[in-house]
């Protein structure tokens, strides 16, 4: 029952837009599949190119997204904090991490499966097509700001640069 949950938890859950409109017995289906986890500073929630079958919600403390470069470069993408989530994902499609998340203090996760997205499709599919909906905008969300972030790398001397690049191959020809 709901009421004999912490009101902070649902609270909490509540304010997740991944979790947003779930209510009732659709929100308790999704609690009592979450799993709780805590990590500490320094550790590695999962790396770039492990297999993945789990979405993580922040529940408390900062995460670093990182990925590797063509030269092998660590670079930042995104740092997330309370509220946020990540993994989503491989919940989508059955790929490899395209990234590594660390945490950068110490964080209390909830973690939601493959399995468990199942198992809400069986029993409660209202629940699982909200959340699968909820995925799918964040994604796009996520999409259109790589898109703008794209255009504006491009706009601001990466055509100049890979331009100047194809003049000087053409010239050691």
């Amino acid at each position: 029952m709901l009421d004999k949950r912490p009101n902070s938890l649902i609270t909490f859950l509540r304010g997740v837009p991944v979790l947003g409109g779930l209510e009732g017995h659709s929100l308790e289906n999704l609690i009592d599949l979450l799993e709780e986890r805590t990590f500490r500073p320094g550790e590695a929630i999962f790396n770039e190119g492990e297999l993945g079958r789990t979405m993580y919600v922040l529940r408390e403390g900062e995460v670093t997204v990182s990925r590797r470069s063509a030269e092998g470069k660590q670079t930042v993408i995104v740092d997330l904090g309370a509220g946020e989530t990540f993994g989503e994902m491989t919940l989508v499609e059955l790929q490899p991490r395209s990234a590594t998340v660390v945490a950068k203090t110490k964080c209390i996760t909830y973690s939601l499966t493959n399995m468990d997205l199942y198992h809400l499709y069986q029993q409660d599919n209202y629940a699982y097509v909200i959340i699968l909906q909820n995925i799918c905008r964040m994604l796009s969300r996520r999409l259109r700001k790589a898109d703008g972030r794209i255009v504006e790398f491009l706009a601001n001397g990466a055509s100049e640069s890979g331009a100047k690049g194809k003049a000087k191959a053409k010239k050691r020809k």
